[in-house]
């Protein structure tokens, strides 16, 4: 197959190498000492493991893991946006209650999520197999002499990638699974679609395989396991006669003539079989015993390539997570048992609800999940909290990730050059405000409002919102937009008294991502941040941190479908946690060490975390409030033990 190859209009080998390292920003379930950046510089040893949920382009970041783990991961499941023409939905539960509403992924998705995948058929199969294409060839890198891809795709692209399949993996062809999704349907203009494909390459013939079983049919059962014993056991009969002449094998037994060939078994081997009741004697003692095959011994029927009993996940199944994407886990755990190994790397860039970690997590692999959508890193996150290892005592430590600045140093580089002023510009454009050149801390205006821009390798500090704040007082202007990709954490308390003070009213922005996707520039939304209210109340050495309200500056935006059933401020909370030692360590990041988050099974949230420290001294809490369209929002306050 070496010569085949799939062509489109654009088709290129090159793929962007920004050679980014990840920037952690939260920990999971993880020691304070395993903290830092990723690759660079942090506290935890260079070969020590981390499992990772990465929030990003999936390009770069396929590019930076292969800077450090290329031809180690031994696992690569797929499941990318295809050309169904759907409308994808997830159902976002609301509050304490059962109440829910099905949601348009597009409506909470940030805008360049949407236009990132789904408009790659904008140019029809071309732009999608270019997509497809530059982030396979970085998989194939990554796999291990022993690794396989698994691509999961539907019929109307399957056969153009298997194809691609071929070019990029040198022909090392294994399977394509039919997944049968659903039972037969009518159609009124063809045969009606009841199955994906999923391809299946290697990067070498010495790749991993766990033969697979499945159970076997009643029927088969009923006709190849027809015989009962006394304790209810069904087996069947096999041959006890050797198919080779074994002169040393031919002996009577019980009574019974050997066979032509003598028996396949030595008289010890016989006498334990006997002993275990697995030989069946005929009353004849012409005829030949049999062995007993019981049924609850055989492994069952082996796996082949046509996969009709694993059923999608419905309203009622207990693993629902309201993605109507989501893949059942019955099947990525076939993949991740047939072709890895416990403690085998297993990755999955189009992560979407989480399934494939999860499994891993679940079979004792270790795993790296990357999805571009913030809501399906926070889904999850939720899901790996309550996923236990084989041991059956949680998941394993695991760290949330993206680029970060990194990736936006990048950007401006190539799109505003190395002047400061334009990169400022840019963005004040984009806010569709004017620019303002002799002002240090003041970039824009818009009507009576100043604007201050964030850098893009910081975030925007108390002081730096400050001494804005100061200068637009200066200027005349008695409102401040602030302008950032990050906040420094928990500011938003004390900037708004400081600029209260110098009589400006003040509204914080983020930066968008779009931002960095010339696609997205016409859709541009500056969100006002949220933020959450806490209270404090210390007992000798214990602290007692109680959320008292969170607060959407913007609740208009909110879909309807999911406005309406809001009750209390606290149904916009899906998931919170806390660091009662933050800063503790240098290169810190959010360490996860209580959380609180709700459930398809337990929609309760709890309101109040309690912590108790080992030693006096004044500590800095963390909390981080995550809303349920997947926003995280921070408060910080400070606490001193006696």
């Amino acid at each position: 197959m070496s010569g085949v190859r799939l062509e489109w209009d654009g088709k290129s080998a090159e793929v962007p190498r920004l050679h980014l390292p990840l920037q952690v920003v939260e920990t999971v379930n993880a020691p304070r000492a395993d903290r830092g950046t990723l690759f660079e510089g942090g506290s935890a040893a260079p070969d020590e493991w981390h499992n990772m949920l990465i929030w990003g382009d999936n390009l770069h970041v396929l590019a930076s893991l292969a800077d450090r783990y290329a031809g180690q991961v031994d696992l690569i499941y797929i499941d990318p946006p295809f050309d169904s023409r759907q409308d994808y939905k997830v159902r976002i539960a609301v509050g304490d209650d059962d109440a829910a509403a099905d949601q348009d992924l597009s409506k909470i998705a940030s805008v360049i999520e949407e236009k990132a995948y789904r408009d790659t058929w904008g140019k029809n199969y071309e732009s999608y197999a270019q997509m497809l294409y530059s982030r396979l060839l970085l998989m194939r890198e990554l796999l291990s002499d022993r690794g396989s891809l698994f691509l999961h795709l539907a019929p109307n692209v399957s056969h153009l990638a298997r194809v691609m399949l071929d070019e990029i993996f040198a022909g090392q062809f294994r399977a394509e699974i039919i997944w049968q999704r659903v039972t037969a349907h009518s159609d009124t203009k063809d045969f009606g679609t009841i199955h994906d494909s999923i391809l299946c390459f290697s990067k070498s013939e010495n790749h991993i395989w766990n033969p697979q079983f499945r159970p076997y049919d009643q029927s088969y059962i009923e006709s190849h396991y027809s015989n009962v014993d006394e304790r209810g056991r069904r087996y069947q009969l096999g041959d006890l006669a050797s198919p080779n002449p074994r002169p040393n094998m031919t002996y009577a037994w019980r009574g019974h003539e050997p066979p032509a060939y003598g028996w396949r078994y030595s008289t010890e081997t016989m006498q334990r079989l006997h002993d275990e009741d697995r030989i069946w004697y005929p009353d004849d003692k012409s005829k030949r015993p049999r062995l007993k095959r019981f049924l609850d011994e055989m492994p069952g029927m082996p796996l082949g390539d046509v996969w009709d009993y694993i059923f999608p996940v419905n309203s009622q199944a207990q693993e629902r997570i309201g993605y109507d994407t989501q893949k059942p886990e019955a099947l990525l755990e076939r993949i991740i048992r047939s072709s890895s190994d416990e403690d085998s790397i297993v990755l999955d860039c189009f992560a979407g609800s989480g399934t494939t970690p999860a499994v891993a997590e679940r079979l004792g692999r270790r795993w790296i999940a990357v999805d571009i959508g913030r809501f399906a890193i926070h889904t999850a996150r939720k899901r790996l909290l309550g996923t236990s290892g084989p041991d059956g005592t949680g998941c394993k430590p695991f760290v949330v990730a993206n680029l970060g600045r990194y990736e936006r140093q990048v950007w401006q580089l190539a799109t505003t050059g190395e002047q400061l002023r334009a990169y400022l510009d840019f963005v004040i454009e984009l806010y569709q405000a004017k620019p303002i050149r002799d002002a240090r801390h003041v970039h824009g205006e818009q009507g009576a409002r100043a604007i201050h821009v964030g850098s893009v390798d910081a975030p925007v500090s108390a002081q730096e919102i400050v001494d804005a704040a100061d200068e637009s007082s200066a200027l005349g202007y008695h409102a401040l937009d602030v302008l950032g990709w990050e906040f420094d954490m928990g500011l938003h308390e004390l900037v708004q008294h400081e600029a209260r003070a110098r009589g400006v009213e003040l509204r914080l922005r983020r930066i968008p991502r779009e931002v960095m996707d010339p696609r997205a520039y016409d859709d541009v939304v500056f969100h006002e941040l949220a933020y959450v209210k806490v209270d404090t109340d210390m007992k000798k050495q214990g602290v007692t941190v109680a959320l008292r309200d969170f607060v959407l500056p913007n609740p208009d935006l909110v879909p309807p479908s999911i406005r309406d059933k809001i009750t209390t401020w606290s149904d916009y909370i899906d998931y919170w946690a806390v660091d009662f030692t933050y800063g503790t360590s240098e290169g810190d990041t959010f360490h996860n060490q209580w959380q609180s988050y709700r459930t398809r099974a337990n929609r309760s949230l709890e309101i109040a975390a309690q912590h108790d420290y080992d030693e006096p001294g004044t500590y800095t809490v963390l909390i981080k409030v995550i809303d349920i369209f997947g926003n995280d929002t921070t408060a910080k306050v400070e606490v001193t033990v006696p």
